[in-house]
Formats: C-alpha cells, structure tokens, sequence
C-alpha cells in the first residue's frame, strides 16, 4: 500500500498538468449564498409546514424516509431535494409524484416576474446590483410556490449547501430541523475547519422548534450545535436519546449500517415530533427500499451492453469522504465476497477541497478494477475531475496497470469495459459525483427500478391547453396531457378546496355516474385494451418477419400434449395468415370500442369544440380579480348597523377617522 506522501506527489504532478482554463472553470458556477434575494421572490405567505433537513451526509436519505412514513401516514406532503438526477422539475415531489410539467412552467415565470417587481431598483448595501436568481434560488422559489398552490399540509425540503445562508432557510415557519452527519465539505464556501462549517449548517434552527441531532457526529461539531440550540432557545434531541425506536425492525431480513440506523432514527424522530400518536410500521417502510434516486439503486444496463450484462449494478452517489466511508462499509459488509475483485466505475466534480485521492483510496482495494471517467457538466455545474487524475492515483493503489480502465472517458465506454472484465456475475458500482449519476441514468438503455409517477394536470393545465387548442394544432404529447387534464377535472370531487374560503368545509361529494353508465365505461376501456394488444402483437410479428425471423414457426400449443400420448406430428403456422387474424380481431374491437362510445357521448367522432370548457366552468368563480368589500358588506359581518359607532381599534374607525381629519382640513 503507497504512503501517503506518495499519494500526494502522484496527485500534485497530475495537478500540474491540468491546463489553467480547466482549474478555473469552478470558479466560475453561479452560486452565492445569502437570502436578500430568495426573500423577495417567494410569497409572504406559507401554507404549509415545513421540515428542514441539513447536514454533509444523510439528507437526501432522511427527506426520503420522511416521504415515505408520510404516506404511510397518508398525510399529504411535498418534498424538495436538490440536486436532481432526471432534471430541474424532478427536484419537486407532492406525494411521492413529480410536479406537473405545465405548474412547474408556469411557476417559474411566476417567480421571475414576482422578482423582477420586487428588486426592480434595489441594490445591496455594498451598491452592488443582485441580478438574476441563481439557479437553485429560482428551483427553491418554485418549490415554495407549487407547495403553496397544491395545499400540501407538509413541505420536506433539503438544504442544499450550508445552511444559515442558504436559500431554503428563508422558509417562514418550520416544523422541525434535522441536522445529519457533518463532515469537511464546500469549504470554500462554509469554512475550513468542521467548527465553522457546522456553525453554518447551525443557521436552520429557530427558537422553540424542536431539532433533531445525529449524535454520531464529532464532538466538537456536538458542542458546536448544541450551545447554539440553547443560546436562541431550540430543544434539541440526540439520536441515541430513543434507540428503542428501531427495535421492532426485523433485523434478518434487513441488515442496515449504523450510517443507515441513524439517518431512519433521525426521520422517526422528526415524524414522531410532528405526529406524537401515529405509529410507523418501520418493517414496511423498509420493504419499499426507502433511498432516494442515486443511493443504493439497482440499475439494468443489459441494452446498453448489448446483452452482455444480465445482472443489476449498484449505484451509489458517494461524493464527499463521509459517504465513500458509508459506501465501503456497505459494500464490505454485503456485497465483497473475501477476495473477490470489484469493479468500479467513478468520476467526480472538480473542487479546490476535495480530497481526490482519500475518496478513492477509501473504496477500492488492490485486487479490484477502475475506471475513472468524466461527465458532461450543464450550465452552471462544476466540471469534472481529469480522468488522468484518477487514473494516476490508481496505479498507486492497484496491483496491476491492467486493472485500469485507459480508454474513451465516457460512462458508457467505461461500462462496456467494466462488464467485459466483471462478467455477468462480478459486482459493478458506479459512484461519485451525482452529476456522473445523472447522465448515466439519462443514457439510452439504462433502467432503473424505482419510478415515479407525474401528477395529473390541474385546473390552471386544462385552462391553459383549452386556450392553447384553438389557436393551433396541440401536439401528441400536449393532446394526451389535454385529456389527462380533462379527464382529471371529471372525476375530481365537484368543489376542492382551492374554491372555497379556508373557513368554510368543501363538500366532497363525486359525480354521480349512473351503474349503466359505469357498465358502458367498463366495456369501453376492455374493448379498447383488447385492441391494443392485438395491435401490438401484430407489430411484434412483423418487426421480427423484417429482421429475418422464419414466418413458418411450430405450433406450441400442439406441443402440450401428456408424457402418456403417443409422439404427434407438430404442424407448422402461417405467420402471414396469424397476422390477418390478430388484425381482424383488432378492428373487431375497435368498432365495439366505437359503438360503446357512442352510447356513451350520444355522437359518433368527437367534437373539438366540446373539450373547450369556459373559465367559470373550469375554475367555479368567473375571471378577474376578487374585488374588494364594500363598507355596508363589512359593516353587515360585523352584525353592526350602518349607525352604529365603530370600535375605535377597528380598521373602519381609522378610516373614519381619517376622513373626518380631511374634512375638517
């Protein structure tokens, strides 16, 4: 094993080599803390409570355990984690869903026009001009607005750098804090000892609200944050505090690291402090493999390798020394069988701080293979660490030069490399930078198991697509959103409570849809269904007819035959007369789909101008503002007559009063 002074050589000499412009690139990204901004582009007003999640390591997982004790729970919550690894949008869950394309649209230009108004002529008190929102301050505004307009009770949301400074600190109330595992990380931007960096991450606690602390941190980062709870008045709660909490957990089937024990424990406290009586059937949660996107996920590449690989491969964004240490724990413990090689694949951002060499020296072992690449950085994201650079640490660590991976540094390249050497049975882990996370997952013929769904289009949806619909001809995607909106408005509860004063109780009465009616619905969509599966067993077979398969195949439904029968003779099939066959039965259905609809609607093609639903329809009250009440309607809710004398310490009197100054002036 190379010593540490040589580690450090191999880095500085390939550090030397890297070109200036590329060093500098960092310096360049649009990040700068502080809430003068965020504070005038979010609303005044907050309808949800909020629990504020910080720390180096653990987060993102407590926000997703969260989520899911939250449905559990079936309380209606929205979660905002950053950054996100299918795109700006996936950033925002409500309920275990990814916002709506068109709400998150419209929020955006919401909040830059709200930002605009507010700063417009506003400077720092250095006279600097503020610009534009930073990326994450826009994403973080949105999140607070979506939040806002869907009525979520709850609002998760992880800190994204720091925490006092940070830009989801401006949320106006809180539930309660969290605060992870604290390490050396961003110190060029919070600190460079642990002491000033866990002072920042300090910043999320207010009085009176309770924070939960993972004890497992070092002393002084528990000195540090304890004697700030205690001079602004937070009552704060140790992990080791309630380690009884875990005991109902079935410790042979799931085996979790003492990493994974303390990020649930800091979730179940969090709930627990919210929810004092509601129960989490931890042994459930655990079975839905509560991680987030990027942690602990399971990913198919057999396409992408052409076949070569059948078996999943982990991914794991481990991209600061205390989640490197977390991830080789893991795969120690679970997956590395004695002395048996694994393959990593790995790449990381470019920081002035990061320990390059500690990272990697941490997870791999000299019998395994590496394969350092780089990703492809967005606008406004940090560039990537030269694959030389891994690779020169490397040969250092590892037995043999050819455990190395020195080709194209793309993740795609490097995975087809990695799955020659590893076989279909040798484990492969990405890892590193959630950046590299990212394009993989974004890579055509790459799956992962864990899906979420997109919630239905909304009321301002299908005004927008209605006005949209008879200028010019929608899109396929935009149609099928179309009806998904219009759809989503039929079966809706008839008034919600985005229609009504929050004083007042919606009735939450559904449309009442005839049993004829439910029996039409129900033929309808089995017609339709049968159809389609028709329709695409057709296109199967003739995909395969236009790669060279046979049309004349065996007939295996002659081939069930019992031990006892005599051999038979297996007659072939005509393809071309099983294609005419599926077709027919395609058409036979659609016209049975057809004739259903018709008794349905009462007309046989749809008519366009019937999807178009007027504003007072779609939304209940007619357009424009709310007008303002007029004194005799105040006076009347007041239960006063329009003689009696107003309270001298009610709105009513100062305006009297005013009135009476001006007349007598």
């Amino acid at each position: 094993m190379p010593s540490a002074r040589d580690l450090k050589r191999a880095l500085d000499r390939v550090r030397s080599a890297i070109p200036a412009q590329r060093k500098l690139e960092g310096d360049r990204r649009n990040i700068r803390l502080g809430l003068e901004r965020i504070t005038r582009a979010i609303q005044k007003e907050q309808t949800w409570m909020g629990i504020h999640v910080a720390g180096t390591n653990g987060k993102g997982s407590i926000c997703t355990l969260l989520s899911y004790m939250f449905k559990q729970c079936g309380v209606g919550h929205g979660v905002f984690t950053s950054p996100s690894l299918f795109g700006a949008r996936q950033s925002i869950t409500i309920n275990g869903m990814y916002v709506n394309q068109r709400l998150y649209e419209s929020e955006i230009e919401n909040v830059q026009s709200r930002f605009h108004r507010a700063a417009s002529g506003w400077t720092f008190q250095t006279g600097e001009d503020p610009g534009e929102l930073t990326p994450f301050e826009l994403d973080t505004a949105v999140a607070f607005r979506v939040f806002n307009a869907l009525r979520v009770k709850y609002g998760i949301v992880e800190v994204g750098m720091g925490g006092a400074s940070d830009a989801t600190n401006a949320m106006h109330t809180k539930g309660v804090t969290v605060i992870s595992k604290i390490g050396l990380d961003h110190q060029e931007y919070l600190g460079e000892t642990i002491e000033e960096i866990a002072s920042v991450k300090a910043g999320i606690m207010r009085p009176f609200v309770p924070c939960i602390i993972d004890h497992t941190n070092s002393v002084e980062v528990l000195r540090v944050l304890t004697e700030h709870a205690r001079s602004i008045g937070t009552p704060y709660y140790l992990t080791d505090d309630a380690p009884d909490l875990l005991s109902p957990i079935d410790t042979e089937k799931y085996h979790l690291e003492d990493y994974e024990k303390q990020n649930l424990l800091c979730a179940l406290l969090a709930f627990k402090k919210l929810f004092p009586k509601m129960e989490i059937d931890l042994n459930q949660l655990l079975e839905k493999r509560p991680y987030p996107p990027g942690r602990k996920d399971l990913i198919s590449v057999r396409d992408l390798t052409n076949g070569l690989r059948e078996q999943s491969i982990l991914v794991d964004g481990a991209h600061n020394v205390l989640g490197a240490q977390a991830l080789s724990t893991y795969v120690n413990n679970q997956i590395r069988q004695a002395d048996e090689p694994v393959t990593w694949i790995m790449s990381l951002s470019a920081s002035k701080t990061k320990p390059f060499a500690s990272l990697i020296e941490t997870l791999i072992k000299p019998q395994d293979r590496f394969a350092f690449v780089e990703y492809q950085p967005l606008p406004n994201e940090p560039s990537a660490v030269p694959a030389q650079l891994g690779r020169e640490i490397a040969e250092s660590l590892l037995t043999s030069s050819e455990q190395i991976y020195d080709g194209d540094p793309s993740v795609d390249a490097a995975m087809q490399w990695a799955c020659e050497k590893a076989g279909n049975a040798g484990p492969i882990i990405v890892t590193g930078s959630l950046y590299l996370i990212r394009e993989l997952y974004n890579t055509e013929g790459v799956y992962t198991r864990r899906k979420f769904k997109t919630m239905r289009p909304g009321r301002s949806q299908l005004w927008y697509y209605t006005r949209l619909a008879q200028t010019r001809e929608l899109t396929e995607e935009e149609a099928r959103e179309f009806k998904q909106a219009r759809r989503h408005w039929r079966l809706n509860p008839i008034r919600s409570s985005a229609l009504v004063p929050n004083d007042q109780e919606p009735p939450r009465t559904s449309p009442v849809v005839s049993p004829e009616s439910q029996e039409l619905q129900r033929r309808a969509a089995y017609h339709q269904q049968q159809a389609n599966r028709y329709a695409k067993a057709v296109e199967s077979i003739r995909l395969d007819k236009a790669n060279g398969v046979p049309t004349r195949t065996p007939n295996r439904a002659a081939e069930k035959v019992s031990d006892a029968a005599e051999p038979t003779t297996v007659e072939p099939v005509d393809m071309e007369l099983t294609v005419d066959e599926l077709f027919r039965r395609r058409e036979e259905h659609m016209a049975a789909y057809k004739d259903t609809m018709y008794k349905l609607r009462g007309y046989r093609k749809p008519i366009p101008e019937m999807k178009f639903m007027s504003y007072a329809k779609i939304f209940g009250r007619p357009p424009g503002p709310v007008h303002a009440k007029s004194k005799q309607t105040l006076l009347e809710e007041a239960g006063r007559d329009e003689g009696a004398e107003p309270r001298s310490d009610t709105w009513l009197s100062k305006e009297s009063s005013r009135s009476n100054d001006r007349s007598k002036q």
